[in-house]
């Protein structure tokens, strides 16, 4: 197969990797979105309503994370530490176990069930995400100091 010319210039490329780069988080955020206001209609645990939604989502998750770790990339302002993985871990878990509270409380109208589900939620998230983020970490890390290995090796 010819491979096609590149018509943009540098800025138009700029430009088209900016505009990629939000519609891929605007995919993101939205998978989201969509999944929890289905799940507010259908039912937590109705997952045919949402299987769709998941599989797109969690394979744009999986991209970008090997993608990113593939290519010693972390994040633009975040560094991979301890205080961050546990920050993020807190912060994610408290905001999922919230949206969890609020759908079981519609669906059961008991706000024993809703408390009860937020508590859960929030620490079966918080050891989900925490592990997960550490596990990148030490993932990441390696990748950088290969990579850096063979720069200098290719330099030498």
């Amino acid at each position: 197969m010819k491979k096609m010319k590149n018509r943009l210039d540098e800025m138009q490329e700029q430009k088209l990797l900016h505009i990629e780069h939000n519609g891929c988080w605007f995919a993101f955020w939205a998978l989201i979105v969509v999944m929890f206001v289905q799940m507010a209609f259908f039912g937590i645990g109705n997952f045919k309503e949402i299987a769709g939604e998941w599989i797109v989502f969690m394979m744009l998750a999986l991209y970008l994370t090997i993608s990113f770790i593939k290519n010693g990339i972390w994040d633009r302002k975040l560094e991979p530490n301890l205080k961050n993985n546990v920050l993020i871990s807190l912060i994610s878990a408290v905001g999922f176990g919230v949206i969890f509270a609020i759908v079981n409380y519609f669906n059961f109208k008991s706000v024993e069930a809703a408390f009860f589900t937020f508590v859960i939620m929030a620490i079966i998230l918080f050891v989900g995400i925490y592990l997960a983020l550490m596990a990148s970490t030490l993932i990441y890390q390696k990748r950088v100091r290969d990579i850096e290995n063979a720069f200098k090796e290719d330099e030498e």
